[in-house]
């Protein structure tokens, strides 16, 4: 018999083991090459803002229950989160990316622009969904889908209309048919500074039950 899973928010214990699955996820990303420091800064910024919207995936049974193996987190108001993320924890998010960057400098410039981002969302209405990542012990077992769509959930029963995310548009076929299996749809591609394509996609929440943050079909967990 498979694990399961049960779903659950965001908690301050979880914090540690969720920047080690992000980096053993996303070995290769940016977030990662600053560090764990920094990571658990990231997540822990999903705690206390309440426009943060998490879901966590946990082993429900056997003597690991409730360890974390899979993570979502974003925000109803992009256009105020990290602003309001750096008021409240700035300190620790230089500290943590001053030690990032002294190992990466080329990393600096991405740095800057990703602490003092305010969101880019097209209307008041859209959700951010900033990060989603499943421990790869644990990959293929359905926990992305079911963790996206708890997400988005839980974002339209705090009143988002529509939710948006950006992914790599260049090599990342599996990742963009993912989305597009989950009811995301493709809307426009943007260049970063450093050439780096990136395809926003967007989901309408309005068809989702308020209140009702769990999957449809999946009320408590997955095999």
């Amino acid at each position: 018999m498979g694990a399961t899973y049960e779903y659950t928010g965001l908690r301050p214990t979880d914090i540690a083991e969720l920047a080690r699955i992000h980096e053993r996820g996303f070995p290769a990303f940016f977030l990662t090459s600053l560090g764990l420091p920094f990571l658990r800064e990231f997540y822990r910024g999903h705690l206390d803002d309440p426009s943060a919207v998490a879901v966590v995936a946990r082993l429900a049974s056997g003597p690991q229950r409730g360890r974390p193996v899979g993570v979502v987190v974003g925000t109803t108001r992009p256009a105020g989160f990290y602003s309001r993320l750096l008021r409240r924890h700035g300190v620790a998010f230089a500290l943590a990316g001053a030690r990032g960057a002294l190992r990466h400098p080329t990393a600096v410039p991405r740095l800057v622009r990703a602490l003092t981002y305010r969101g880019d969302a097209p209307a008041p209405s859209f959700a951010l969904l900033s990060s989603i990542v499943v421990d790869p012990a644990h990959g293929g077992s359905g926990i992305g889908a079911e963790l996206q769509e708890r997400w988005c959930h839980r974002a339209a029963a705090m009143g988002a209309r529509r939710a948006y995310l950006q992914t790599d548009a260049d090599e990342n076929i599996a990742v963009r048919a993912f989305y597009r299996r989950c009811g995301w749809v493709e809307t426009q591609v943007s260049t970063t500074p450093e050439g780096r394509r990136l395809m926003r996609n967007e989901r309408d929440l309005t068809a989702l039950a308020p209140g009702d943050d769990t999957h449809p079909t999946d009320p408590r967990s997955t095999r």
